[in-house]
C-alpha cells in the first residue's frame, strides 16, 4: 500500500509534468511577438523569486551564510543551464514547425547525461548506455522529417534544440553534484535568479519601442508559462520528488514527449507524421534504458 504522502507526491509529479509539458505549446502561442531571450529572462527571473521565497525557511536554518564559492556555484550552473540552455531552447521552438517536434527533442537531454556523468559525477559507461545514447540521437534525426520530407530550417531547429538539451544536461550533471548541499529548490532558485540577470542586457536591448505593446498583447500565455508552466511545475516536481523517490521522478518524465504530442495535435492541431511516431519511439525507448540503468546503479550501491 502507497502511503497518503506516497500518493500526493506521485500526483504531484504527474501534475508537474503535464505542466511541463505545456511550455511548448504556450511558447508557439506567444510564437515571434515576444523575443525567445526577453521570454527566457521573464520566465526564469520569476521562477527564481518564488523558488528563492519559499525556500526561506531553509535559508533560515542554514549554520552559515552563502560564501563567494557557493555564488560561483549558482553562477556557473545559471549561466550553462538558463542563459545558454533555456534561451536555445526557445529561440528552437520558433524556428521548428512543431511544438510537438521542440517537446520530444529536448526530452533528449537524460540521454546525454549518460555521456557527460562518466566525468562529472565519476559514473560507470556500459554497453546499454551507449545503445541508449545511439537510440535517442537516431530518433532526434527523425525529427529533421517534421514536415514530411526533409527540410533544412528543420535541421537548424533541431541542431539548437539538441545544443541546448546537452547544455540543460550538463547543469543537471552539475545540479547532482552540489544539490546535497544546498537541497533543489535553494540550487533552482538562486541558478534561475543567477540565470536571468546574465541575460538582462542582452534581453533588454531585444526589446523594441514596439516591443512592449507586443509583451503585453502576449501577456496571457506569458504569465501562464511563467506562473504556471515554469513556477507552480518546479514547485510541484520538488514536492514529489521529497515524497517519493528519484526513480519516479525519472519515470513520469516518459508522460512528457506523448502528452507534449497530444497536447499539440489538440491545441495547435498539429499533425504527427511517421517519422515523428518513430522518433518518439526511438526517443522513449534510450530514456527507458537510461532509466533502468539509474535505478540499477542506485540498488548496487544501496545494496
Amino acid at each position: 500500500m502507497f502511503s497518503r504522502d506516497e500518493i500526493i507526491g506521485t500526483l504531484s509529479l504527474a501534475g508537474s509534468v503535464a505542466l511541463f509539458s505545456t511550455v511548448e505549446i504556450a511558447s508557439k502561442i506567444i510564437g515571434p511577438r515576444v523575443d525567445p531571450i526577453v521570454l527566457t529572462f521573464i520566465r526564469f527571473f520569476v521562477t527564481g523569486l518564488f523558488l528563492i521565497l519559499i525556500s526561506l525557511p531553509m535559508l533560515r536554518l542554514r549554520p552559515e551564510p552563502f560564501s563567494l564559492r557557493d555564488y560561483g556555484v549558482f553562477l556557473m550552473n545559471g549561466l550553462i543551464g538558463i542563459t545558454l540552455a533555456l534561451s536555445l531552447f526557445h529561440t528552437a521552438i520558433l524556428v521548428l514547425d512543431k511544438a510537438a517536434s521542440a517537446a520530444v527533442i529536448f526530452c533528449i537531454n537524460p540521454v546525454f547525461v549518460v555521456i557527460l556523468a562518466r566525468y562529472i559525477n565519476q559514473e560507470p559507461w556500459s554497453n546499454r548506455k551507449w545503445i541508449a545514447v545511439f537510440l535517442g540521437l537516431a530518433g532526434v534525426f527523425c525529427f529533421a522529417y517534421e514536415s514530411g520530407g526533409f527540410a533544412l530550417h528543420s535541421l537548424q531547429g533541431l541542431s539548437l534544440m539538441v545544443l541546448a538539451a546537452f547544455l540543460f544536461a550538463l547543469s543537471t550533471c552539475i545540479s547532482r553534484r552540489v544539490v546535497g548541499r544546498y537541497g533543489a529548490p535553494i540550487l533552482m532558485g538562486f541558478s534561475s535568479l543567477a540565470g536571468s540577470m546574465l541575460l538582462l542586457p542582452l534581453a533588454a536591448t531585444r526589446i523594441e519601442p514596439t516591443g512592449l505593446a507586443h509583451i503585453i498583447g502576449a501577456a496571457a500565455p506569458i504569465l501562464y508559462v511563467t506562473l504556471m508552466g515554469t513556477s507552480l511545475a518546479y514547485f510541484l516536481y520538488y514536492y514529489g520528488l521529497l515524497n517519493t523517490s528519484a526513480q519516479r521522478g525519472g519515470m513520469v518524465f516518459f508522460l512528457k514527449p506523448v502528452l507534449a504530442s497530444l497536447l499539440a495535435v489538440w491545441i495547435l492541431g498539429e499533425t504527427i507524421n511517421l517519422y515523428m511516431l518513430g522518433g518518439i519511439a526511438l526517443i522513449l525507448s534510450a530514456l527507458f534504458l537510461e532509466l533502468l540503468l539509474e535505478m540499477r546503479l542506485r540498488n548496487l550501491s544501496s545494496a
